[in-house]
């Protein structure tokens, strides 16, 4: 009788398991869908403003499109995580390479802003999957960015690690050890009304899966420095 009644627990928990699974994967399927389906009307505005005769405005627009464009991207790149290793590709990479990918496509921010841009030491082959890593470059330097008003950002290598350094707002010590948190905005995003709390914690759980390390120091009113410790680092030869 208890053998029949645990048996009979055991397939109602599995149903329920299963039921939920499916519920889970059709919201992720909708979801992606919704994502793919914005990128059409994002693509257009882009074309209607390529026709904006005054330039100050011109720039003010493909700004906001290129936060939307990038919002939207991080919602994607979110929900990929559920089939993150079935994604993945690891190969050698020129680090300098990574980071002025990303630098290209933040550009229109460094210039509107009027800050500067310090890459050195770059020189440097890791072992990673790019597409992935530069989920996480692009992530740190968009917060960058949006928290530092006057000075600029500088990137480099030391050691075995990719440091992105800013001269912003900083972080409050309290809020230094949950800004990996999902959902956590903390005091800058609370102030500024522009956290998602969403684009640490995926560089974190890329970080991890791609066997990568990242930590975050901050000063209030001096500036954050993000670091990603790779596991293998290799010099170029000349």
């Amino acid at each position: 009788m208890l053998a029949e009644k645990l048996e009979e627990r055991e397939s109602e928990l599995y149903q329920r398991k299963s039921e939920a699974q499916s519920k889970l994967t059709d919201l992720l399927d909708y979801y992606t869908l919704w994502v793919h389906q914005i990128k059409t009307p994002i693509a257009a505005s882009r074309l209607l403003v390529a026709e904006v005769p005054d330039r100050e405005v011109k720039q003010q627009l493909e700004q906001e499109i290129f936060k939307i464009d990038s919002y939207t991207n991080l919602v994607l790149q979110y929900l990929r995580l559920e089939s993150f290793h079935d994604d993945l590709v690891f190969e050698k990479v020129q680090v300098e390479d990574l980071v002025k990918e990303v630098v290209r496509k933040y550009a229109l921010f460094f210039i509107q802003k009027g800050l500067t841009l310090n890459l050195h030491d770059l020189d440097k082959i890791i072992v990673t999957d790019k597409k992935w890593l530069l989920v996480v470059i692009e992530q740190i330097l968009s917060n960058s960015l949006k928290y530092t008003k006057k000075g600029g950002l500088e990137i480099y290598m030391e050691g075995q690690e990719l440091c992105i350094k800013d001269t912003g707002i900083g972080i409050k010590n309290s809020d230094v050890l949950r800004v990996f948190e999902r959902g956590f905005s903390g005091y800058n995003g609370r102030l500024t009304q522009q956290s998602s709390g969403l684009g640490l914690y995926l560089s974190k759980k890329i970080s991890e899966e791609l066997g990568h390390q990242i930590r975050i120091e901050s000063e209030v009113g001096k500036g954050t420095t993000v670091r990603i410790q790779f596991a293998q680092v290799n010099l170029v030869l000349e």
